[in-house]
């Protein structure tokens, strides 16, 4: 048997007026003694679609505390996981019985914009704080590198507003178009008399039939601009996506980049079979002509059009995929990460002790930085980075204090060129001996390094930092009234306690499944 052709899988052969006739008037639902098979399917599937939604969607909230759902945006996610089964649900319903016009129009007109903007602005959001995180990385070096005048402290805002104004980007881009879509289609439906003939409230007619005579074609005119707008802004998001790099396989940029070309080709489909299976003008018009010079609709695409029902089925699949990839997905790697965490609990090199080592290794931190970059937590690794210099500092000022004393020459200290020292350690980010390094938390900030420690917290406490770390409220009080009434040298180190399990638990598994035998070769 052929694939193409009139006896082939996909019969390209044009149908005739009679059988067109028959098309238009054949439906789904209301076939009381036919597609049986087909029926009883669809409701098998529609129980277990929901009780796999379902259950997916309560372990994620579960877990809406953990590391890989956070790195998701638990909210953005979850409500997109919501509105998509809800999306699903109603493309199911018309399958199982007759329904009102006017639910078909709610789902696609709002809900199914609201689903796919809420998927656009996962894929920006990828996008944004992937770059945001690589310019993190630069600022930080930048402000190092060109210091203000020692004791001039300027803390830069850029970055926070820039990620502020990421959160207010995505809100709108959902808000938006979804408020549009809501009012427009209310307006054309008060001001249509033919929107409220062909799509009457409370008469439920079959689904299939609305959709193959184009019934209230002027309500859903609204979802074909939004159709168009999503296909061309999911054809953008998917280039752009190329360029991100993630340090999982089946990550969130796989999660992101799959549903957006997922819902290009579908999106791109329905297009044609809209074009060229419903009764729309370029059919309905100068019919006779059209079918006497054998010009009627391929039987193919006919085809199609019923055994996805108008399309419907082709957007309820990806919903379905939607909800694997952004809901199902996630809680599978939190599994699956903490499965290998306890084949592995034994293993030394997965201690924290270990990983203490790997933070003093300047191979293996750049590796971590590369990995933090892809994971959107680049800031913590900035932080160890620069906690790492402010030790430097004090252990170099130890050294200058200690040569003043047996010289008996106080200027010493006070001549020495910190800023200078400090530079040399920013360019190489190296571990250098610190023997005879005596740390003792509670000593005083020396003045002449109280400036780094300064510019430290604008940099990583601050709410208004370059790169703010996500430490506890009380930590960052605590901190704040040090530095304001008596900083000492440990005051940081809370929070670097902090910082360092959240590398531990949600980069450092990533590195030892990448990178387990280098890390053994280089601490030996």
């Amino acid at each position: 048997m052929t694939l193409i052709g009139k006896d082939g899988i996909f019969n390209t052969t044009r149908v005739s007026k009679e059988e067109y006739d028959v098309y238009i008037h054949r439906g789904f639902v209301q076939e009381k003694d036919k597609f049986i098979v087909e029926k009883i399917l669809y409701k098998i599937a529609f129980v277990v679609f929901s009780i796999f939604s379902i259950v997916s969607l309560i372990f994620f909230y579960k877990l809406r505390k953990s590391y890989i759902i956070r790195q998701r945006n638990f909210c953005l996610t979850f409500t997109g996981g919501i509105l998509t089964y809800l999306n699903t649900f109603f493309g199911f319903i018309p399958q199982m019985s007759k329904i009102p016009c006017i639910l078909s129009v709610f789902s696609s007109n709002i809900l199914n914009v609201a689903v796919n903007f809420i998927f656009l602005t996962r894929s920006l959001r990828v996008i944004l704080f992937y770059y945001f995180n690589t310019f993190k990385v630069s600022s930080i070096k930048k402000k190092n590198t060109n210091r203000e005048p020692v004791g001039v402290v300027e803390p830069n805002s850029y970055l926070p507003k820039i990620y502020r104004r990421v959160n207010k980007i995505i809100a709108a881009f959902i808000i938006g178009p979804v408020a549009i879509s809501f009012f427009v289609t209310i307006i054309i439906y008060l001001l249509s008399e033919n929107a409220r003939k062909g799509c009457p409230i409370f008469e439920s007619n079959d689904a299939l039939i609305e959709l193959k005579n184009n019934h209230g074609k002027e309500l859903f005119s609204v979802v074909v601009v939004f159709g168009v707008i999503i296909t061309i802004l999911n054809a953008i998001c998917s280039v752009l996506l190329l360029y991100v790099k993630d340090a999982n396989k089946y990550g969130v940029k796989f999660e992101c980049l799959s549903v957006c070309i997922l819902v290009l080709v579908i999106s791109i489909i329905n297009i044609l079979l809209q074009a060229n299976a419903s009764d729309n003008a370029s059919i309905s018009q100068n019919t006779d002509e059209k079918f006497n010079n054998n010009k009627g609709p391929r039987r193919v695409l006919l085809d199609i059009f019923e055994k996805t029902k108008g399309g419907k089925m082709l957007f309820n699949f990806v919903s379905i995929y939607m909800i694997f990839v952004s809901i199902t997905l996630p809680v599978i790697h939190y599994y699956r990460a903490k499965s290998i965490k306890n084949n592995y609990i034994e293993d030394p090199i997965t201690s924290i002790q270990c990983f203490y080592k790997v933070l003093k290794t300047p191979s293996l931190v750049n590796e971590l930085r590369d990995i933090a970059i892809k994971e959107f937590s680049v800031e913590n690794v900035l932080f160890w980075e620069n906690y790492q210099l402010l030790q430097k500092m004090v252990y170099r000022y130890q050294v200058q204090s200690k040569k003043a004393k047996e010289l008996g020459d106080d200027k010493i200290v006070s001549q020495y060129n910190f800023d200078e020292y400090y530079q040399q350690q920013v360019q190489s980010f190296s571990t250098s001996s610190m023997d005879e390094y005596s740390y003792d938390p509670t000593m005083p900030v020396p003045k002449e390094i109280l400036p780094y420690y300064t510019s430290f917290y604008h940099m990583f406490i601050d709410f208004n930092g370059i790169a703010v770390v996500n430490i506890l409220g009380d930590t960052v009080k605590r901190i704040f009234n040090d530095i304001c009434s008596y900083p000492t040298v440990g005051m940081y180190d809370t929070a670097r306690n902090e910082v360092v399990e959240m590398m531990y638990s949600s980069i450092y598994p990533i590195l030892l499944e990448k990178h387990k035998e280098d890390i053994i070769n280089t601490l030996g």
